[in-house]
């Protein structure tokens, strides 16, 4: 069980110079793997520091991988889950959107300092749901991929809220569910239904205690080694 100390520089393995925002792996339990485009391999085994971006996968096996977005959230995937990041802060939009392919993803959006309402917005989009929000701490869950995370097996597909509220829609277009604190959504067929929150599953909140988001100052030299780092790896690549 490992967690990121935000001093540490890191040499990361990305081929390619962007000023975009970026994910930082912050913890790890387990064997974990990143895929996507801009790697060489079919996958790479996630490591403490390392940077995710846009169009990344992330798959967890028999562990767990904790992840900051930038400085909007902090997410975990439990085991035999995968997400893809399909947007990160969008400039324009100032949105970030993840699709999660399958298993159960916690996700805690960050409060703007000093507690106003924020002007980021955070979806988890999935086949069965979309869920919208503006700093609050979620569950969301789907049918596992490869295995099965026996402390979460018998959690329905659906949006489960510790904390805030969660706009849940079954599609981008369907009319959303506004779901609040201690109250979930679970998919029965097409529809959503809306209900007390399960006792059970208010017991695996108190994971979110754990969260520990790196400040913003921290991120930002993470990020910016890694760009660094990244540069000089493309001129040496010119060099040869």
């Amino acid at each position: 069980m490992i967690r990121l100390i935000p001093f540490f520089l890191f040499i990361f393995t990305a081929t390619t110079v962007f000023a975009d925002e970026v994910g930082v792996v912050s913890f790890i339990q387990g064997n974990n793997y990143i895929s996507g485009p801009r790697f060489k391999k079919a996958k790479e085994p996630v490591r403490l520091g390392s940077v995710l971006k846009k169009g990344d996968t992330i798959t967890s096996e028999d562990g767990t991988c904790e992840i900051q977005l930038a400085t909007q959230a902090t997410i975990r995937l439990s085991k035999f889950s995968s997400i893809r990041i399909d947007d990160l802060l969008n400039p324009k939009t100032k949105s970030t959107t993840l699709n999660l392919v399958g298993g159960k993803l916690f996700v805690k959006a960050h409060k703007p300092p000093g507690g106003g309402p924020s002007d980021t917005e955070l979806s988890v989009v999935n086949p069965s749901f979309v869920a919208g929000v503006r700093g609050t701490e979620f569950l969301v869950a789907t049918p596992n991929q490869g295995g099965e995370d026996e402390e979460l097996k018998d959690v329905e597909t659906g949006v489960y809220v510790n904390e805030g509220t969660v706009a849940v829609s079954p599609d981008k277009k369907g009319k959303q569910t506004l779901v609040g604190e201690n109250e979930e959504v679970v998919v029965s067929g097409k529809q959503l239904k809306k209900q007390i929150l399960d006792e059970f599953v208010k017991e695996k909140m108190h994971i979110f205690e754990q969260f520990k988001a790196i400040k913003e100052e921290n991120y930002q030299r993470i990020k910016e080694q890694y760009e660094k780092n990244d540069q000089i790896m493309n001129d040496y690549k010119g060099q040869g």
